[in-house]
Protein backbone atom coordinates (compact mmCIF):
# COMPACT_ATOMS: atom_id res chain seq x y z
CA UNK A 1 0.00 0.00 0.00
CA UNK A 2 1.37 3.42 -0.97
CA UNK A 3 1.31 6.03 1.79
CA UNK A 4 0.39 9.44 0.40
CA UNK A 5 2.12 12.41 1.99
CA UNK A 6 0.36 15.79 1.83
CA UNK A 7 2.19 18.90 0.69
CA UNK A 8 3.77 20.64 3.71
CA UNK A 9 1.55 23.54 4.80
CA UNK A 10 1.49 26.38 7.32
CA UNK A 11 -1.47 28.40 8.61
CA UNK A 12 -1.08 31.61 10.62
CA UNK A 13 -3.88 33.81 11.96
CA UNK A 14 -2.71 36.66 14.16
CA UNK A 15 -6.10 36.75 15.89
CA UNK A 16 -4.85 33.71 17.80
CA UNK A 17 -2.35 35.98 19.60
CA UNK A 18 -2.66 38.96 21.97
CA UNK A 19 -3.16 42.23 20.06
CA UNK A 20 0.18 43.69 21.18
CA UNK A 21 2.03 40.62 19.84
CA UNK A 22 0.25 40.19 16.51
CA UNK A 23 2.58 42.20 14.28
CA UNK A 24 5.74 40.77 15.87
CA UNK A 25 4.40 37.21 15.59
CA UNK A 26 3.71 37.55 11.88
CA UNK A 27 6.83 39.55 10.95
CA UNK A 28 9.11 37.06 12.73
CA UNK A 29 8.78 34.78 9.72
CA UNK A 30 10.07 37.41 7.26
CA UNK A 31 13.80 38.12 7.42
CA UNK A 32 14.38 38.95 3.74
CA UNK A 33 12.80 42.42 4.03
CA UNK A 34 12.58 45.20 6.55
CA UNK A 35 8.90 45.51 7.51
CA UNK A 36 7.21 48.58 8.96
CA UNK A 37 3.61 49.73 9.32
CA UNK A 38 1.85 53.11 9.45
CA UNK A 39 0.83 52.66 13.11
CA UNK A 40 2.62 51.53 16.27
CA UNK A 41 3.96 47.97 16.19
CA UNK A 42 1.90 47.09 19.28
CA UNK A 43 -1.42 48.03 17.63
CA UNK A 44 -3.63 45.07 16.54
CA UNK A 45 -2.48 43.60 13.22
CA UNK A 46 -4.57 41.41 10.94
CA UNK A 47 -2.65 38.72 9.07
CA UNK A 48 -4.13 35.45 7.83
CA UNK A 49 -1.52 33.47 5.92
CA UNK A 50 -1.53 30.03 4.32
CA UNK A 51 1.70 28.75 2.79
CA UNK A 52 2.75 25.56 1.02
CA UNK A 53 6.25 24.21 0.32
CA UNK A 54 6.59 22.91 -3.25
CA UNK A 55 10.28 22.03 -3.47
CA UNK A 56 11.82 24.91 -5.44
CA UNK A 57 8.75 27.09 -4.85
CA UNK A 58 6.80 28.46 -1.87
CA UNK A 59 3.16 29.39 -2.53
CA UNK A 60 1.52 31.86 -0.13
CA UNK A 61 -2.02 33.24 0.21
CA UNK A 62 -2.14 36.27 2.52
CA UNK A 63 -4.62 38.79 3.88
CA UNK A 64 -2.75 41.64 5.60
CA UNK A 65 -3.22 45.03 7.18
CA UNK A 66 -1.25 47.92 5.57
CA UNK A 67 2.51 47.28 5.56
CA UNK A 68 5.73 48.54 4.00
CA UNK A 69 8.42 46.10 2.81
CA UNK A 70 11.96 47.23 1.98
CA UNK A 71 14.84 45.23 0.52
CA UNK A 72 18.05 47.26 0.29
CA UNK A 73 21.37 46.84 -1.49
CA UNK A 74 23.00 46.20 1.88
CA UNK A 75 20.57 43.38 2.65
CA UNK A 76 21.15 41.85 -0.79
CA UNK A 77 24.92 41.82 -0.26
CA UNK A 78 24.60 40.36 3.23
CA UNK A 79 22.05 37.55 2.98
CA UNK A 80 22.65 35.86 -0.39
CA UNK A 81 18.91 35.34 -0.94
CA UNK A 82 18.37 34.29 -4.55
CA UNK A 83 14.82 33.86 -5.72
CA UNK A 84 12.15 35.48 -7.86
CA UNK A 85 8.77 36.37 -6.40
CA UNK A 86 5.56 36.63 -8.40
CA UNK A 87 2.78 38.66 -6.75
CA UNK A 88 -0.93 38.67 -7.63
CA UNK A 89 -3.09 41.38 -6.05
CA UNK A 90 -6.47 39.82 -5.33
CA UNK A 91 -7.87 42.78 -3.35
CA UNK A 92 -6.51 46.18 -2.36
CA UNK A 93 -3.57 48.05 -3.88
CA UNK A 94 0.22 47.84 -3.72
CA UNK A 95 2.70 50.56 -4.71
CA UNK A 96 6.25 49.44 -5.50
CA UNK A 97 9.54 51.11 -6.37
CA UNK A 98 12.38 49.12 -7.93
CA UNK A 99 16.10 49.81 -7.53
CA UNK A 100 17.25 53.06 -5.95
CA UNK A 101 15.96 55.46 -8.64
CA UNK A 102 12.95 53.64 -10.10
CA UNK A 103 9.62 55.41 -10.48
CA UNK A 104 6.80 54.21 -8.17
CA UNK A 105 4.19 51.98 -9.82
CA UNK A 106 0.80 51.04 -8.39
CA UNK A 107 -0.74 47.59 -8.74
CA UNK A 108 -4.47 47.03 -8.61
CA UNK A 109 -6.76 44.04 -8.17
CA UNK A 110 -6.02 41.31 -10.71
CA UNK A 111 -2.52 42.53 -11.63
CA UNK A 112 0.57 40.32 -11.50
CA UNK A 113 4.23 41.39 -11.23
CA UNK A 114 7.62 39.69 -10.89
CA UNK A 115 10.40 40.80 -8.54
CA UNK A 116 14.03 39.66 -8.24
CA UNK A 117 15.45 39.29 -4.72
CA UNK A 118 18.88 40.31 -6.03
CA UNK A 119 17.65 43.84 -6.71
CA UNK A 120 16.36 46.56 -4.34
CA UNK A 121 12.63 46.93 -3.81
CA UNK A 122 10.20 48.91 -1.66
CA UNK A 123 6.47 48.17 -1.48
CA UNK A 124 3.60 49.79 0.40
CA UNK A 125 0.13 48.29 0.52
CA UNK A 126 -3.38 49.05 1.66
CA UNK A 127 -5.32 46.31 3.41
CA UNK A 128 -4.52 43.61 0.90
CA UNK A 129 -5.23 40.08 -0.21
CA UNK A 130 -2.50 38.61 -2.39
CA UNK A 131 -1.06 35.38 -3.70
CA UNK A 132 2.71 35.15 -3.93
CA UNK A 133 4.84 32.47 -5.51
CA UNK A 134 8.49 32.55 -4.46
CA UNK A 135 10.61 30.56 -6.93
CA UNK A 136 14.27 29.54 -6.61
CA UNK A 137 16.46 30.94 -9.40
CA UNK A 138 17.70 27.43 -10.15
CA UNK A 139 14.17 26.59 -11.38
CA UNK A 140 14.61 29.25 -14.09
CA UNK A 141 18.10 28.01 -14.91
CA UNK A 142 16.58 24.60 -15.63
CA UNK A 143 14.59 26.17 -18.49
CA UNK A 144 17.48 28.39 -19.66
CA UNK A 145 15.91 31.67 -18.59
CA UNK A 146 17.51 34.47 -16.55
CA UNK A 147 14.80 36.55 -14.82
CA UNK A 148 17.10 39.34 -13.58
CA UNK A 149 15.91 41.89 -16.16
CA UNK A 150 12.23 41.25 -15.35
CA UNK A 151 12.46 42.92 -11.93
CA UNK A 152 9.32 45.03 -11.50
CA UNK A 153 7.70 43.82 -14.71
CA UNK A 154 3.91 43.85 -14.54
CA UNK A 155 2.47 40.98 -16.57
CA UNK A 156 -0.78 42.38 -17.94
CA UNK A 157 -3.15 41.43 -20.74
CA UNK A 158 -4.14 37.83 -21.50
CA UNK A 159 -0.81 36.41 -20.31
CA UNK A 160 -1.18 38.19 -16.98
CA UNK A 161 -4.71 36.86 -16.57
CA UNK A 162 -3.48 33.35 -17.37
CA UNK A 163 -0.75 33.57 -14.70
CA UNK A 164 -3.27 35.02 -12.23
CA UNK A 165 -5.73 32.20 -12.93
CA UNK A 166 -2.96 29.66 -12.41
CA UNK A 167 -2.01 31.16 -9.03
CA UNK A 168 -5.61 31.22 -7.83
CA UNK A 169 -6.13 27.65 -9.03
CA UNK A 170 -2.99 26.53 -7.20
CA UNK A 171 -4.31 28.01 -3.95
CA UNK A 172 -7.64 26.23 -4.42
CA UNK A 173 -6.21 22.84 -5.35
CA UNK A 174 -2.88 22.51 -3.52
CA UNK A 175 -4.48 21.24 -0.31
CA UNK A 176 -5.77 18.16 -2.12
CA UNK A 177 -2.45 17.30 -3.76
CA UNK A 178 0.43 15.16 -2.54
CA UNK A 179 4.08 15.92 -1.78
CA UNK A 180 5.02 13.80 -4.79
CA UNK A 181 3.23 16.37 -6.98
CA UNK A 182 5.33 19.31 -5.75
CA UNK A 183 8.11 19.17 -8.34
CA UNK A 184 5.62 18.87 -11.23
CA UNK A 185 3.59 21.81 -9.91
CA UNK A 186 6.73 23.94 -9.74
CA UNK A 187 7.80 22.96 -13.25
CA UNK A 188 4.35 23.68 -14.68
CA UNK A 189 4.15 27.12 -13.07
CA UNK A 190 7.70 28.12 -14.01
CA UNK A 191 7.13 27.13 -17.64
CA UNK A 192 3.94 29.21 -17.76
CA UNK A 193 5.62 32.17 -16.07
CA UNK A 194 8.65 32.11 -18.38
CA UNK A 195 6.39 31.94 -21.44
CA UNK A 196 4.40 34.92 -20.14
CA UNK A 197 7.55 36.93 -19.38
CA UNK A 198 8.98 36.24 -22.82
CA UNK A 199 5.70 37.31 -24.42
CA UNK A 200 5.72 40.58 -22.46
CA UNK A 201 9.37 41.08 -23.37
CA UNK A 202 8.38 41.05 -27.04
CA UNK A 203 5.53 43.49 -26.44
CA UNK A 204 7.20 46.13 -24.27
CA UNK A 205 10.63 47.37 -23.18
CA UNK A 206 12.03 46.13 -19.90
CA UNK A 207 11.62 48.33 -16.82
CA UNK A 208 14.40 50.88 -16.16
CA UNK A 209 17.53 49.18 -14.88
CA UNK A 210 21.19 49.78 -14.37
CA UNK A 211 23.22 49.93 -17.59
CA UNK A 212 24.95 46.61 -17.00
CA UNK A 213 24.62 43.60 -14.76
CA UNK A 214 27.34 43.63 -12.07
CA UNK A 215 30.16 41.13 -12.55
CA UNK A 216 29.20 39.11 -9.48
CA UNK A 217 25.68 38.56 -10.81
CA UNK A 218 26.95 37.66 -14.30
CA UNK A 219 29.28 35.07 -12.81
CA UNK A 220 26.59 33.63 -10.52
CA UNK A 221 24.24 33.22 -13.49
CA UNK A 222 27.01 31.54 -15.52
CA UNK A 223 27.82 29.17 -12.65
CA UNK A 224 24.16 28.19 -12.21
CA UNK A 225 23.94 27.37 -15.92
CA UNK A 226 27.07 25.19 -15.82
CA UNK A 227 26.94 23.40 -12.47
CA UNK A 228 27.35 19.96 -14.05
CA UNK A 229 30.30 20.98 -16.25
CA UNK A 230 33.49 19.14 -15.31
CA UNK A 231 35.61 22.16 -16.29
CA UNK A 232 33.73 24.72 -14.19
CA UNK A 233 36.81 26.50 -12.84
CA UNK A 234 37.77 30.14 -12.22
CA UNK A 235 40.01 30.03 -15.28
CA UNK A 236 37.20 28.74 -17.52
CA UNK A 237 34.72 31.28 -16.11
CA UNK A 238 37.12 34.19 -16.64
CA UNK A 239 37.79 33.07 -20.21
CA UNK A 240 34.14 32.59 -21.17
CA UNK A 241 33.02 35.88 -19.62
CA UNK A 242 36.04 37.82 -20.89
CA UNK A 243 37.08 39.10 -17.47
CA UNK A 244 40.41 38.93 -15.69
CA UNK A 245 40.87 36.28 -13.01
CA UNK A 246 41.91 38.98 -10.55
CA UNK A 247 38.59 40.80 -11.01
CA UNK A 248 36.77 37.49 -10.73
CA UNK A 249 38.49 36.64 -7.44
CA UNK A 250 37.84 40.15 -6.15
CA UNK A 251 34.09 39.84 -6.82
CA UNK A 252 33.89 36.79 -4.53
CA UNK A 253 36.52 37.79 -1.96
CA UNK A 254 34.03 38.42 0.85
CA UNK A 255 32.19 35.10 0.43
CA UNK A 256 35.03 32.58 0.53
CA UNK A 257 36.11 32.70 -3.12
CA UNK A 258 34.87 31.46 -6.47
CA UNK A 259 35.61 27.78 -5.90
CA UNK A 260 33.80 27.81 -2.56
CA UNK A 261 30.78 29.46 -4.19
CA UNK A 262 30.69 26.80 -6.93
CA UNK A 263 30.83 24.04 -4.33
CA UNK A 264 28.05 25.65 -2.28
CA UNK A 265 25.76 26.05 -5.31
CA UNK A 266 26.39 22.45 -6.36
CA UNK A 267 25.55 21.21 -2.87
CA UNK A 268 22.43 23.38 -2.72
CA UNK A 269 21.29 22.04 -6.10
CA UNK A 270 21.92 18.45 -5.01
CA UNK A 271 19.98 19.16 -1.80
CA UNK A 272 17.08 20.50 -3.88
CA UNK A 273 17.04 17.49 -6.21
CA UNK A 274 17.13 15.00 -3.36
CA UNK A 275 14.45 16.92 -1.51
CA UNK A 276 12.31 17.13 -4.63
CA UNK A 277 11.96 13.37 -4.85
CA UNK A 278 14.25 12.66 -7.83
CA UNK A 279 14.48 8.91 -8.46
CA UNK A 280 18.23 9.25 -9.05
CA UNK A 281 20.44 7.85 -6.27
CA UNK A 282 22.48 10.03 -3.94
CA UNK A 283 25.71 8.78 -5.52
CA UNK A 284 24.53 9.44 -9.07
CA UNK A 285 23.41 13.00 -8.39
CA UNK A 286 26.64 13.72 -6.51
CA UNK A 287 28.76 12.49 -9.44
CA UNK A 288 26.66 14.53 -11.87
CA UNK A 289 27.75 17.66 -9.98
CA UNK A 290 31.44 16.84 -9.86
CA UNK A 291 31.82 14.89 -6.60
CA UNK A 292 33.82 11.84 -7.64
CA UNK A 293 34.47 10.62 -4.09
CA UNK A 294 31.38 9.58 -2.11
CA UNK A 295 33.20 10.16 1.17
CA UNK A 296 34.29 13.66 0.15
CA UNK A 297 30.75 14.50 -0.98
CA UNK A 298 29.20 13.21 2.24
CA UNK A 299 31.60 15.28 4.36
CA UNK A 300 31.00 18.42 2.30
CA UNK A 301 27.23 17.96 2.40
CA UNK A 302 27.18 17.35 6.15
CA UNK A 303 29.45 20.35 6.73
CA UNK A 304 27.10 22.63 4.78
CA UNK A 305 23.70 21.35 5.96
CA UNK A 306 24.44 19.61 9.26
CA UNK A 307 23.08 16.19 8.28
CA UNK A 308 23.76 13.31 5.89
CA UNK A 309 22.56 13.45 2.24
CA UNK A 310 20.21 10.51 2.65
CA UNK A 311 18.15 12.44 5.19
CA UNK A 312 17.19 15.02 2.58
CA UNK A 313 14.49 13.08 0.76
CA UNK A 314 11.05 14.71 0.58
CA UNK A 315 9.63 12.18 3.03
CA UNK A 316 11.68 13.86 5.77
CA UNK A 317 9.90 17.18 5.28
CA UNK A 318 7.18 18.16 7.78
CA UNK A 319 3.86 17.15 6.22
CA UNK A 320 0.37 18.54 6.50
CA UNK A 321 -0.77 21.76 8.16
CA UNK A 322 1.49 23.17 10.85
CA UNK A 323 -0.28 25.26 13.49
CA UNK A 324 2.18 25.55 16.39
CA UNK A 325 4.29 28.52 17.46
CA UNK A 326 7.21 27.45 15.24
CA UNK A 327 5.39 28.59 12.08
CA UNK A 328 7.62 31.62 11.65
CA UNK A 329 10.82 29.60 11.91
CA UNK A 330 9.54 26.98 9.49
CA UNK A 331 8.43 29.55 6.89
CA UNK A 332 11.79 31.29 7.17
CA UNK A 333 13.56 27.95 6.65
CA UNK A 334 11.45 27.27 3.55
CA UNK A 335 12.47 30.56 1.95
CA UNK A 336 16.13 30.02 2.86
CA UNK A 337 16.05 26.66 1.07
CA UNK A 338 15.17 28.44 -2.17
CA UNK A 339 18.52 30.27 -2.22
Amino acid sequence: MTIKTPIPAIHVDTQDFPAAEQFATWSRGVTTHKITRPVAATEPFMAVVDAWMLGDMVLTHSRLDPTKFSRTTEMIRADGIDWVQVVLINAGTLTFQTDDQGEPRQMWQGEVAAFDARRPLTTESSIIECVTCTVARRAFTAVNHEPFHHHGRVIDGPWGRLVADCLLSLVRQVGEMQAADAANLTTAFVNLLVTALRAKERDAPAPPQKPSVPLRQRVEAYIDQNLTAADLTPKKIASDLAVSQSNLYRAFANTGGVTAYIRRRRLETIHSRLNGGDAISVGEVARAYGFVSAAHFSRAFRRQFGFAPRRTRAMDMPAGPVVDTENANLFRAWEERLS
